[in-house]
């Protein structure tokens, strides 16, 4: 009976350590596989690291280093040169941009190599280079007012590099069209882009500041008072009406009114001297500045929800800076 319960106790011993043996050889396996297949990874990543010869880089990183160093912007060279336009006239040309069409009195129009396009804006004495009140100030209709009576300034008014620009070259440029955002979310002046609009004064700014790297031949910023006044009043020149846009712009009271802003130079009815959109559309964003205390930024042109005798191209209204769907921006270019 005891010899008997001995085996069994025996046989149960064996079984269970059997048992234990087995699980542990289970488990080894297990590991053992498992530490296999990230080695297998590993040695993946680690052959497309070296036949790229990135040491010591995963993948993902090798293609952030890739982008860094595509979006790097190049260093710009050469010159200013002077162009003959269609009309005989000269306009000075800036490196990596060539001129492509229009005359130099009524919007000789430069692109770079990657499509943006600005207009030339002659000025012929630097006292023309001026800010104005217009008859139409928004809802004030007539108003005997002036930029002063409405404390109304520009924090642009000593920048004396733009003011020698001037001088210097007898004009300025205006992008062709209000800025617009490309599909990579980049600042560009082109056709049939979308209005750059929902951004706040300060973004805008910086934004236009930055459009090129820096060099010594030109620069933009988003377009101030001076550039924009001086701007109306040589389309008033050349017999414009910049005091009632209805017939030119995208806005409630004309007949090919969207009640929508569209994409940039949508219509060519709503083209003045080869610029597109600077009556109606959206609002503008400039660096003219209202307010005693808290300082907010005016916006030029009107909207498409505005009529264009009342807010028309040389109109000006209050803004309050902030991310606002209604208004977009546009920029201007000096050279130095």
């Amino acid at each position: 009976m005891n010899m008997n319960m001995n085996q069994k106790m025996v046989a149960i011993a064996l079984s269970v350590l059997i048992a234990l043996v087995v699980i542990i050889l289970v488990v080894i396996v297990v590991l053992e596989n498992t530490n296999a297949k990230k080695t297998m990874n590993f040695a993946n990543v680690t052959t497309e690291e070296n036949t790229t010869k990135i040491e010591d880089k995963p993948e993902e990183n090798k293609i952030e280093v890739e982008n860094k160093i595509e979006d790097k912007p190049k260093k710009i060279t050469g010159e200013i040169v002077e162009v003959e336009t269609e009309d005989g006239g000269i306009i000075p040309v800036p490196p990596t941009f060539e001129y492509i069409e229009g005359e130099s009195s009524k919007g000789a129009v430069i692109s770079d190599k990657d499509g943006n396009e600005f207009v030339w804006i002659p000025v012929e004495n630097i006292n023309n280079y001026q800010r104005q009140m217009f008859i139409h100030n928004g809802e004030n209709g007539e108003t005997e007012t002036t930029l002063e009576d409405e404390n109304i300034r520009d924090i642009n008014a000593y920048n004396d590099e733009f003011d020698d620009s001037i001088r210097n070259y007898k004009g300025f440029y205006i992008a062709r069209y209000e800025a617009g955002k490309d599909a990579n979310n980049k600042l560009v002046s082109k056709k049939g882009e979308l209005v750059w609009t929902g951004i706040t004064w300060k973004n805008a700014r910086d934004l236009s500041l930055d459009m090129y790297s820096k060099n010594d031949y030109f620069q933009t910023d988003l377009v101030n008072s001076y550039a924009w006044d001086t701007t109306c009043i040589w389309l008033r020149n050349c017999g414009i009406n910049v005091d009632d846009s209805s017939d030119t712009g995208n806005y409630q009271n004309n007949v090919n009114h969207q009640n929508k802003i569209v994409a940039t130079g949508s219509n060519e009815m709503w083209k003045t001297n080869n610029i597109y959109d600077m009556a109606g559309n959206a609002w503008e964003y400039t660096t003219e500045e209202y307010g005693e205390h808290e300082k907010y930024h005016m916006g030029r042109g009107g909207g498409y929800w505005n009529e264009g005798h009342v807010y028309p191209i040389s109109s000006r209204g209050q803004s309050e800076d902030n991310a606002n769907l209604a208004i977009g921006f546009r920029v201007v270019m000096y050279l130095k």
